[in-house]
């Protein structure tokens, strides 16, 4: 361009002007260092009410704000999983599940539903494990992609993508908000019982996948007690769950195996000679298939199988004829033995040895949190507790927990490499502490980006914040080097009014670089969105503290004087 090729043949030229300050910069350079001496005429109250100013935001807004460990994102994919009774086969088991399919698609069918896909046999967990059983099932609502929701996807992507196809990009509603509108389609169809009254599908779980380092939001451990009937305990909380508000697919993984009757001999049935191996043997002829005998043909050997056509029919069994011993007498099971119904766990589950059962749930995005619901949840466990029952918090809970605690130490080692460069560099105490002491200011930009945002703290923007530790200190080193040595505060304001520009440009480009992420993130792309937000807003606001927290606490540490 011409414009560029004067610029850059009149180099050397002594009365090249192409350097000189904007006139929009002459005014900001003024107005940045009259309010900078402004404040350092009241240098100490100034910076007593600035600090204290910080801390106190700093305080409210982690008080006020909620963690959980990963952000929620929208999907295109709703799942529902469920079984009917374990006696079920295959087929009776999608016999079943047609009717729950047709009601589906008649009631959440639309321009956001794409197609409704089902699986006999198997289910999906939140917590990326699978069961299978001839009893089991699992739905897949697929949704249709989102429609754009901010000008960048509508206007700009459009243009740059050069696979963009907005053709099926439809949906208004997100997935969350269809998954609350497909639980109030499933509240009745989980009343229905079949003719003797049971429930036909039970365990019904809906929930949106997630991605993640813990497979549940909510996970609660109930460690067994021969003493205490665990079924209590379990439905109590279940049923505690149940009722907070953004908590959804509240299940346990306590199954019961098909129901069992055990015979036990009595005192008639020893007197008659009766023994378990022989009722066990009377009675295989009914309902087991036995081997007869073998043979052979041009494939191979053939083996000869029998089984009683009617092993299925409704039995009486108490009034059953059993032949004794003896060979001559003939008695009633129920008069030579004693029925006992019984009904085994599926699975049993063991933590470091003992036998456990868990209780999980899933949070909806914008409902509630983890956080918040173990808060609910706790005067609940506290009440067993105190009847004895032992409980293990796992989940998205322990996750936190260990999360913080390791950024924690993040923080602190990165503050002390930070510390050690700065010693090294500036070849002394107070001018690395000075620096130093930016960056734990700097969280409450983090911090109120966040809240802005309308966010919950994530890890991803925990380890924004780690890592703004090191881009927070870049400009502090600069305004040190320039303001030091000043020895009135007029020589302080024009020195750092001199790094104003750069330390702006700086700052600005590196928001401005991250907007993209920090306003328009979509998709799976929103579980990074708080680490841009920490880092931008962190950025916005260290650029404050470094115009001027810096000279107003050189100029009190070194005494700064106002005249020469």
């Amino acid at each position: 361009m011409p414009l560029h090729a004067k610029e850059f043949f009149s180099i050397k030229s002594k009365k090249s002007r192409s350097h000189e300050l904007a006139p929009h910069w002459e005014k900001t350079y003024t107005r940045y260092k009259k309010l900078l001496l402004t404040l350092l005429h009241r240098k100490v109250i100034s910076a007593t009410l600035l600090i204290a100013g910080i801390i106190v935001g700093t305080i409210v807004l982690m008080k006020i704000s909620k963690f959980e460990l990963f952000p929620k994102f929208d999907a295109e994919q709703i799942y529902i999983s469920g079984r009917v009774d374990v006696n079920n086969k295959l087929k009776e088991t999608q016999k079943l599940l047609a009717p729950l399919e047709k009601e589906l698609l008649q009631k959440i069918s639309g321009n956001d539903v794409s197609s409704v896909t089902a699986i006999v046999g198997i289910k999906f967990n939140p917590d990326n494990t699978f069961e299978s059983g001839e009893h089991l099932f699992h739905i897949f609502i697929n949704l249709k992609e989102r429609a754009p929701q901010n000008f960048f996807d509508k206007y700009i992507n459009p243009i740059f993508s050069l696979e963009y196809d907005g053709s099926n990009m439809v949906r208004e509603q997100s997935a969350f908000t269809i998954l609350e509108k497909t639980k109030k389609a499933l509240k009745e169809i989980e009343q229905r019982t079949d003719k003797n009254g049971e429930t036909i599908y039970k365990d019904l779980k809906i929930y949106v996948p997630q991605t993640g380092v813990v497979g549940n939001d909510i996970e609660i451990g109930l460690l067994e007690n021969k003493h205490l009937k665990s079924d209590i305990a379990i439905n109590t909380i279940q049923e505690h769950l149940s009722k907070i508000q953004g908590v959804t697919a509240v299940t346990s993984n306590k199954k019961l195996g098909p129901p069992e009757i055990k015979l036990k001999i009595n005192e008639y049935g020893q007197q008659l000679g009766f023994s378990e191996g022989y009722l066990t043997t009377a009675l295989r002829g009914l309902f087991l298939e036995a081997e007869y005998g073998k043979m052979l043909d041009n494939i191979g050997i053939i083996r000869i199988k029998l089984q009683d056509i009617s092993k299925d029919n409704n039995y009486n069994l108490k009034s059953l004829q059993i032949t004794a011993p003896n060979g001559t007498t003939k008695v009633a099971l129920a008069d030579i033995a004693d029925f006992i119904d019984i009904q085994s766990p599926l699975v049993l589950y063991k933590d470091n040895g003992k036998r456990i059962w868990s209780i999980t749930a899933q949070t909806i995005k914008g409902k509630t949190t983890a956080s918040d619901v173990m808060q609910q949840i706790k005067p609940t466990l506290d009440k067993l507790r105190a009847k004895g029952y032992e409980f293990i918090i796992k989940g998205e809970e322990e996750a936190n927990k260990q999360v913080q605690s390791e950024m924690m130490q993040a923080a602190i080692m990165a503050l002390f490499l930070i510390f050690i460069s700065l010693v090294l560099m500036f070849n002394s105490l107070i001018l690395p502490l000075l620096t130093v002491s930016v960056i734990p200011l700097s969280i409450l930009g983090a911090l109120a980006g966040t809240k802005i945002m309308g966010l919950n703290l994530t890890m991803p923007g925990a380890m924004g914040i780690v890592g703004l530790a090191g881009v927070v200190v870049n400009d502090a080193i600069i305004m040190l080097e320039f303001i030091k040595g000043s020895k009135t505060t007029a020589e302080l304001a024009q020195r750092a009014s001199t790094r104003l520009r750069p330390i702006m440009l700086t700052s600005i480009t590196t928001v401005l670089g991250l907007s993209t992420l920090i306003f328009f993130a979509s998709g799976q792309a929103l579980i990074i969105q708080p680490m841009a937000i920490s880092l931008g807003f962190g950025v916005a606001w260290a650029t404050v503290l470094n115009l001027i927290y810096i000279p107003l606490i050189y100029s009190i540490i070194y005494k700064v004087k106002e005249n020469a």
